[in-house]
């Protein structure tokens, strides 16, 4: 009886310093933390029962003599043999070996090779000893760590109802009337129009314009509606739509239906394959991570094996360093070599494009000609292993089948390397494309090369459905069947002897016809004095010997302003253009101003002046050559319908919102900066929001009248793509409170903790110190009912009487037994 009460009492002590049950271990985190050890219940570890069965025992455990800080669930059979889960002894930091795994699915101990371990009964621990070899690894997570704080559960994508219109008009005049005076020459506007919504976003996009000559004309460019769904990462299309596509295919513009994915609904995936770094530390030590020399990733770490994963590569090939320190200083090095390519997808990841519908012609031209014939697209790539991702493509209709497959592969030693293999039949005819692409960087290098032959009569879509228009129609046509050949080489080079780089390029191009085009590039930029950059580049077609070169010089004066000096040089004609300008920023009320001469057989003379306003951006521009000068207006904004309101704004290429306030001139603020100020309905536009990402926005309570009523002043919010959400603060101005300071009969104040409600149904208040509280609701007589904290009642009679942008506050509030 003694030592089973001995045993208890040891199991309990344990319990207090570490994780005390086995089902933690098995829920499903990757290792059990011994900072929870704070959080658990001393007394929730059971006895183990001698019953001539097996018996749980919750054993400390430790490693090679070194602590680990957690307790992990065991089971003892009568024979003495000890088991455990298989996920939990990996959790513990021993690997689970297949022939140690029971019928029962659990793992008997003692049969784990090369592992030996040491329990002693009366202490309740457990001693392994285990090479790094059969030590699992510690999974530290370098993205979770940067920001210094646990991981939030991620936030799901919302949109509001409304419209918005995106709009850039340009009016011009010039003096081309015969007496030499000015003019109206037209106005022409882009224009995109959204209307968005919980079931997504129905677009369209259009050009339209009006002169002397025409009155009024119009083209639709796209209509699309769209919707995204972001638990399964696919976006759903109906209307116009582009095929998917992938470096060796050709996406067609289709009126039809697409379903998409989009690793974009989830800004916190990595698609592409991230090298994981290993290494072990003989004790607690301090690892940091190099990439390219540059640290990038610091912690601490226990002993034994561990992988640090989700590490910040950017796309590209380098260098690895894994530097380990104990606290004595002494310090481990390895190095590894990594690539890490944007054309793979990790392992698992698939991605998908199906379409179908029929092929547009005329786009910019015609509003709505379509091909009679229907056609369907679908395009995969999976991601086999982090080195190896597979890619498929196939597109037809009724008089086509295409088809084809690729392979993308990825090592230090080879870069990214892509083949591919395509075969298509129409009218009859068979064809063949071939194609592979070669990328490689190494110590600032950069090489890519491709080759692409197609044989026979290769044909796809966009082919077989080209528009037959001739260009006596006005339209300039080129080849539509994918080219015979196409070559392509370009080597970037940095210097060795300073910051300048070097860059060449060779193109090898010939049409299904036979017609070749061959160009050879060269370019060289260096920096200069002052932070100056020089430039030149040259440009030579080796199929008709034509030459073109350009060189520039760019002069920053001060922050804003820079010079620009640039020689052009081509078919025996030069022109030298200087151009002074100033940048316009993105801050509202900001400018910008340039003004330019080209000189050449004819000079031309230019100058143009920006603003942007909180409506819409503005550009002025004169032009003048000889005699002659066009004078033209830009303006670029959008137009708002939601929420309420109608705003007017900038124009917006992503997400925005409406943020309601409840009173005017209330500073907003957007990621922590300010963003602007409430109107006059207490509502404000914030035009530059990021889709399918967390945006932080606040107000400031200051710029609130004293007798407002807010629970909270800053929110988190993430808006679904080109649609807009309203946050509504939900500022009371009419909340009719009051700071009301509640008294007994003996003047003494109302006990802290005592509550009471204005109304049936409502929050009730709390009385805080000195008998004070907030109470809301008021009318001009009131009777309250307090609850005191001995559950007795007392009744407080007072007046009411609000006064605008003021705190009220009551004193004389007796409350009777």
């Amino acid at each position: 009886m003694a030592r089973q009460t001995a045993l208890l009492l040891a199991r309990l002590c344990l319990a207090v310093l570490v994780l005390p049950t086995a089902g933690h271990a098995a829920s499903g985190d990757p290792s059990p933390d011994a900072d929870l050890a704070a959080d658990a219940d001393p007394f929730d570890v059971p006895a183990a029962t001698d019953t001539g069965g097996p018996s749980d025992l919750y054993l400390y455990v430790s490693i090679n003599g070194v602590k680990t800080n957690l307790v992990a669930a065991f089971r003892q059979a009568p024979d003495g043999s000890l088991s455990i889960d298989i996920e939990q002894l990996h959790n513990i930091g021993i690997k689970p070996a297949k022939t140690a795994i029971g019928a029962d699915g659990r793992v008997t101990i003692d049969q784990l090779p090369s592992v030996t371990f040491v329990y002693d009964d009366l202490q309740q621990t457990i001693d392994f000893t285990a090479s790094n070899g059969e030590r699992a690894p510690k999974i530290i997570d370098a993205k979770a760590r940067r920001g210094g704080a646990p991981k939030r559960p991620r936030l799901k994508a919302q949109s509001s109802s409304g419209a918005l219109l995106n709009y850039n008009i340009v009016a011009s005049s010039d003096n081309s009337e015969k007496d030499s005076r000015f003019g109206f020459t037209g106005v022409s506007g882009a224009f995109e129009a959204l209307y968005f919504s919980p079931l997504g976003v129905l677009s369209n996009t259009f050009i339209a314009s009006t002169s002397d000559d025409t009155y009024y004309g119009s083209t639709r460019l796209d209509t699309t509606w769209r919707y995204s769904d972001q638990d399964s990462m696919v976006t759903y299309s109906a209307g116009d739509v582009i095929t998917g596509g992938l470096n060796w295919t050709r996406p067609t513009r289709l009126g039809g239906l697409q379903v998409q994915r989009s690793f974009s609904l989830r800004s916190d995936l990595v698609t592409f394959p991230v090298p994981e770094l290993s290494a072990s530390a003989a004790v607690p030590s301090t690892v940091d991570v190099y990439l390219n020399d540059a640290k990038r990733f610091s912690s601490s770490v226990g002993a034994g094996p561990f992988d640090i994963a989700n590490l910040p590569f950017v796309d590209g090939s380098g260098n690895a360093r894994v530097v380990v320190t104990d606290a004595q200083g002494q310090q481990v090095s390895t190095e590894s070599s990594f690539i890490a390519s944007s054309q793979m997808l990790a392992r698992g990841l698939y991605d998908f494009s199906a379409e179908l519908g029929f092929a547009r012609h005329g786009y910019g031209i015609d509003s709505n000609d379509y091909d009679s014939r229907p056609y369907g697209s679908l395009t995969l790539r999976t991601g086999v292993t982090n080195w190896l991702t597979m890619e498929g493509h196939a597109e037809g209709g009724a008089d086509l089948v295409h088809g084809g497959v690729g392979a993308v592969f990825a090592a230090p030693w080879s870069g990214v390397i892509s083949l591919s293999g395509a075969g298509s039949y129409h009218d009859g005819s068979i064809g063949e494309q071939v194609g592979m692409t070669w990328e490689r960087q190494m110590r600032g290098f950069h090489l890519r090369a491709r080759m692409q032959r197609s044989f026979g009569s290769f044909q796809d879509i966009a082919s077989v459905t080209a528009d037959k228009r001739s260009s006596t129609d006005g339209i300039l046509l080129g080849s539509a069947a994918p080219p015979k050949a196409l070559d392509q080489v370009s080597l970037s080079v940095p210097m060795p002897f300073d910051r300048s780089n070097l860059n060449f390029s060779f193109t090898n191009a010939e049409t299904a016809e036979g017609d070749r085009q061959r160009i050879l590039g060269l370019s060289y930029s260096r920096p200069v004095f002052n932070d100056s950059t020089f430039s030149v580049s040259a440009i030579k077609s080796l199929t008709d010997g034509t030459v073109g070169i350009y060189a520039s010089l760019f002069v920053p004066i001060g922050k804003r302003i820079s010079a620009t000096t640039s020689v052009a040089s081509q078919s025996d004609e030069t022109s030298v253009t200087q151009t002074v300008s100033r940048t316009l920023g993105q801050q509202i009320g900001d400018y910008g101003w340039s003004v330019g001469r080209t000189q050449s057989e004819n000079a031309i003379n230019s100058a143009a002046v920006s603003y942007r306003a909180s409506a819409a951006k503005v550009a002025a521009r004169v032009d003048q050559r000889g005699s002659k000068t066009r004078a033209s207006v830009t303006v670029d904004g959008a137009l708002v319908a939601a929420g309420g309101g109608v705003f007017a704004s900038n124009r917006i290429n992503d997400a925005f919102a409406i943020v309601d306030a409840g009173a005017p001139g209330v500073e907003v603020q957007h990621e922590n900066r300010p963003a602007g100020r409430t109107n006059s309905g207490g509502k404000l536009l914030l035009p530059n929001l990021r889709s399918y990402q967390e945006n932080h926005i606040a107000i400031d309570p200051e710029d609130l009248p004293l007798d407002a009523v807010v629970n909270t002043t800053r929110t988190v919010v993430v808006p679904a793509d080109r649609s807009g959400i309203v946050v509504n603060f939900e500022v009371d101005v009419d909340a009719n409170a009051a700071l009301v300071t509640f008294s007994g009969p003996d003047g003494k104040p109302i006990a802290v903790g005592a509550s009471g409600t204005t109304k049936t149904g409502s929050e009730p208040f709390v009385v805080g110190y000195d008998g004070q509280t907030l109470v809301e609701n008021l009318k001009a007589s009131n009777r309250l009912t307090l609850t005191l904290p001995d559950e007795t009642t007392c009744v407080a009679t007072f007046q009411y009487k609000p006064q605008r942008g003021k705190q009220v506050s009551i004193t004389d509030a007796i409350c009777q037994p």
